[in-house]
């Protein structure tokens, strides 16, 4: 009875594997499909849906395929296609602006100070420490009246499409906002108290007031660390809620935490600036628009464009990319909100691409429903490395293998710089596009989506380096001079691939 249930069992699974196995179809290159169909069906891929694609920029040849043209979640991916068309529409030298401007001033003295956003993706404590010396330096001495925060560039709407989908107050799923700071979100330091059942030290930076902290957390004699915290909106503020204990000998620790109102808490800090540099505010903070008619005291603009795509890319910052979404709707549609910036990077896709059929609902690519095949994301990475001019940017904000950014830990067996790569990560999706060498330094192009992934993303990860480390160790030129009975001295048309290559 055992060795029937066994027998049985074995043919269940037996079956379970040849059903998976049977709706796996791939198409290439017969050295390639020798060694990249065993690891695209081992048994961490077994049950998940995907989209394969590798081809060689020169010719477009087709070299592996998998469904190439199933439109599935990209995760951060998305980053790819944002970029591109905010390097293409606004130019790499692009930047953004803040000010300080007062209405009345004179003797040093402001009646009503306006701090003037434009969606600023990178304006942090540096950046608004900047701004206020130089209008101190311009002469400010005093505001008599309120602080005002013009954050209308952009429109009141603060989570992009997607971001509601679940309830966190994780950093990276930040509001947006025209006057943002520190990428709408608060770092929070938390260290034992002095004394054994005293409440842990907390510290908020910038320490500006904003937040309010809701502590029942203890310190402990001994034991292990077991804090909880989380953040939630309270009225125009952000309240902290601290829980659990924290053990005498512990060294503290650091974390952020999104915030909800990004005017007043970028706001909040400014007064808080202008105090340490001497500068009193005798109003309020308050959210307003200014007049027309003002003086300027003092401007700072961003770094370029062609900068803060690389933070997009190589750290997928989703606040950043989601400002990039915002900021082509106000230039080329005249909105700051989802819905024309999402339109204007469909249409540019459409325009430029030719390709159809894909779903682009926010920047990031964090939740929601969007959705490309890996066919349509190998045409844009094909696209923007034959830009003429020639857009290196593009290739150069992408993370570099077992290098930098979120591929610093991977591979890191082969050489750095064959892989320069967009990596995509949430519950159940893993993906990987990018561009590599092949190891006869032709230049080709890859995109694998994965999704319906059960259990922890590592297995994935690690089977994505492995199809990368295969292709990196292929020759075209030597599999189409045997495919065709010829010697590999006849090469194929090649484009030169110098500008990936790391200095």
């Amino acid at each position: 009875m055992g060795a029937m249930k066994c027998l049985i069992t074995f043919l269940s699974l037996s079956l379970i594997a040849g059903s998976a196995n049977a709706e796996f179809k791939s198409s290439g290159v017969p050295e390639l499909k020798k060694k990249l169909d065993p690891i695209l069906t081992s048994k961490p891929m077994m049950g998940t849906k995907m989209s394969v694609l590798v081809e060689m920029v020169s010719g477009s040849r087709k070299l592996y395929s998998v469904t190439p043209n199933l439109t599935l979640h990209p995760a951060s991916n998305t980053k790819l296609v944002t970029t591109a068309a905010a390097l293409s529409l606004l130019g790499p030298t692009y930047r953004w602006r803040t000010d300080l401007a007062a209405d009345k001033f004179e003797n040093g003295v402001a009646q009503t100070l306006y701090l003037i956003g434009r969606g600023d993706p990178r304006f942090v404590s540096e950046s608004l420490w900047k701004l206020i010396d130089d209008a101190r330096f311009s002469g400010l001495k005093r505001v008599s009246g309120d602080l005002v925060i013009d954050d209308s560039w952009f429109t009141s709407q603060r989570m992009a499409p997607g971001f509601n989908d679940k309830d966190q107050d994780s950093s990276y799923r930040a509001a947006a906002g025209a006057m943002s700071l520190n990428f709408n979100s608060v770092s929070v330091k938390i260290k034992p108290g002095h004394k054994v059942g005293e409440p842990p030290i907390v510290t908020f930076r910038p320490d500006s007031g904003h937040i309010i902290l809701e502590s029942s957390a203890k310190t402990t004699k001994r034991g292990r660390e077991r804090l909880k915290l989380s953040a939630r909106a309270e009225g125009d503020r952000t309240a902290v809620k601290l829980s659990g204990t924290i053990p005498m000998n512990h060294r503290g620790l650091t974390t952020r935490r999104r915030i909800d109102n990004p005017a007043l808490y970028a706001g909040h800090a400014a007064r808080l600036f202008l105090k340490r540099a001497g500068i009193t505010v005798g109003g309020k903070v308050i959210i307003g628009k200014a007049p027309k008619k003002r003086r300027l005291l003092s401007r700072l603009r961003s770094r370029t464009l062609a900068e803060i795509i690389r933070d997009v890319n190589k750290l997928s910052n989703n606040f950043m990319a989601e400002h990039l979404v915002l900021t082509l709707g106000v230039e080329k549609a005249g909105v700051g909100d989802w819905k024309r910036g999402t339109r204007v990077v469909s249409d540019y896709l459409k325009r430029t691409f030719k390709i159809d059929g894909f779903r682009y609902k926010n920047g990031s690519g964090l939740f929601g429903t969007t959705a490309f095949s890996a066919q349509q994301l190998v045409t844009i990475l094909r696209g923007m490395a034959a830009l003429h001019p020639p857009m290196p940017e593009y290739t150069s904000s992408l993370a570099v293998n077992g290098k930098d950014g979120t591929l610093r830990r991977r591979m890191k067996g082969m050489n750095h710089s064959l892989v320069r790569a967009k990596t995509g990560t949430l519950d159940g999706v893993v993906c990987l596009s990018g561009y590599f060498h092949f190891a006869d330094g032709q230049l080709g192009l890859f995109s694998i989506l994965i999704n319906d992934i059960k259990g922890r993303p590592w297995p994935i990860w690690r089977i994505q380096d492995r199809v990368l480390e295969v292709l990196t160790q292929f020759r075209p030129k030597e599999a189409a001079g045997r495919s065709q009975g010829k010697s590999s001295a006849h090469p194929l048309p090649q484009k030169s691939s110098s500008k990936l290559k790391a200095k």
